[in-house]
């Protein structure tokens, strides 16, 4: 076994070495934009994309992939919710790439692009510039630097930004954040949690540039631009495997309906008003979520470099403040008091809630209600409480 292990792995030493050292591509090169499906996991829910440069005379197939981050780095989580993560150009083999995908039960899209010699060593030379180690690292960002607008904008640079992009047919008047509903249909609890932290900037319309955030977007722009000499940019696409995997029925049940939940969640703390130790640990537990809740939102807008996260209505009825107050639910007035300014704030939120210029998710309003109805019911029942025990 070590002898046919060592020289495999020579020649897929030398191999992997040849392809760094090429500077230069035949003209029978072919280069490629590749859109891959969504995936089951929450990192791949919006689909992927990434550019194959194939050239057999010169031993060369490879992809070049934007998306790529490292979870060993130092501070990983702390990075990633900060927006501070570096992602990174990554260059792999085709067939590592399409192992990997296919293992995953992801479908891709390849769209072979209609360029000449000039332009594909333009775009190649571009792409390996990138690929240096000095070069290679950036700041992701959800909208605006992903894996997808990278690749649009390095070819829009190859084409010395000649391409012309037919937008006739984009819904206009979209905005980002509704660009993301189709991929999630069938996670609700994970669309439901990006509506609570996407801030206002995700409800700004879409510009026919702002559609290619989404590897979707940059398949379909792709496919219907043209080059500055009229030529289409795309020449021809195949799908592989040839035929899409299957997908099986999704019915959702009760917990995975998050209006319904909600609903459900209001209806328990309306009920628990009818006995005080019951109500005690329910609005124990509701209004410690709520702080977290409203803790990371406040995070993710004044501590983080999230540009999307900024503006987030949903802490007028998530108060990060919460936190401190919890465990206090009888007694100060100062306490009553909170709990009043706080259903204040949740009332102008629910009567304002088709009104703000960010769109508010539809299963939070039954909580942003039982905060209200919580927050007054305090104040009128220690109210009542405290007269009753001075007429007595």
């Amino acid at each position: 076994m070590k002898h046919l292990c060592l020289p495999f792995f020579l020649l897929l030493s030398i191999s992997l070495f040849s392809q760094r050292a090429v500077t230069s591509l035949s003209p029978d090169a072919r280069i490629s934009l590749m859109t891959v499906a969504p995936g089951e996991f929450v990192y791949s829910t919006f689909g992927h994309s990434a550019i194959r440069v194939n050239d057999p005379q010169q031993g060369v197939d490879r992809c070049y992939n934007y998306g790529t981050f490292q979870f060993d780095q130092p501070n990983f989580l702390l990075k990633f919710c900060r927006g501070k993560l570096l992602y990174f150009l990554d260059v792999e083999s085709y067939r590592g790439f399409e192992y990997g995908n296919i293992s995953d039960r992801r479908s891709m899209q390849e769209q072979i692009l209609q360029l000449d010699t000039v332009q594909k060593q333009r775009l190649f030379s571009l792409l390996q510039e990138n690929a240096k180690e000095e070069n290679r690292y950036y700041k992701y960002d959800f909208f605006y630097d992903n894996c997808a607008t990278r690749i649009r904008d390095i070819v829009k640079e190859a084409m010395f930004y000649q391409i012309a992009f037919d937008s006739t047919k984009l819904p206009m008047g979209t905005t980002m954040r509704q660009l993301l509903r189709p991929y999630l249909v069938r996670q609700p609890w994970t669309g439901f949690g990006i509506d609570l932290v996407l801030g206002t900037p995700a409800d700004r319309r879409a510009s026919p540039e702002d559609f290619m955030f989404l590897p979707d977007g940059v398949h379909d722009m792709f496919a219907a631009a043209k080059l500055p000499n009229g030529n289409a940019l795309v020449s021809d696409e195949r799908l592989t495997p040839p035929r899409p995997f299957p997908v099986p029925e999704w019915k959702p049940g009760f917990f995975e309906r998050p209006l319904l939940v909600t609903c459900f969640v209001a209806l328990l703390g309306l009920l628990s008003m009818a006995n005080p130790r019951t109500e005690h640990v329910f609005d124990t537990i509701f209004w410690f979520v709520l702080g977290v809740a409203g803790l990371i939102m406040a995070f993710l807008w004044f501590a983080t470099d999230h540009s999307a996260t900024k503006g987030n209505f949903n802490l007028m009825w998530a108060l990060p403040s919460h936190l401190l107050v919890f465990w206090r639910l009888k007694g100060r007035e100062w306490v009553r008091n909170y709990f009043m300014v706080s259903a204040i704030f949740a009332a102008l939120c629910i009567i304002f809630w088709k009104f703000w210029p960010q769109e508010m998710p539809t299963a939070a309003l039954p909580l942003a209600g039982l905060v209200v109805v919580k927050g007054l019911w305090r104040q009128w029942w220690e109210k009542v409480k405290d007269w009753r025990e001075g007429d007595a």
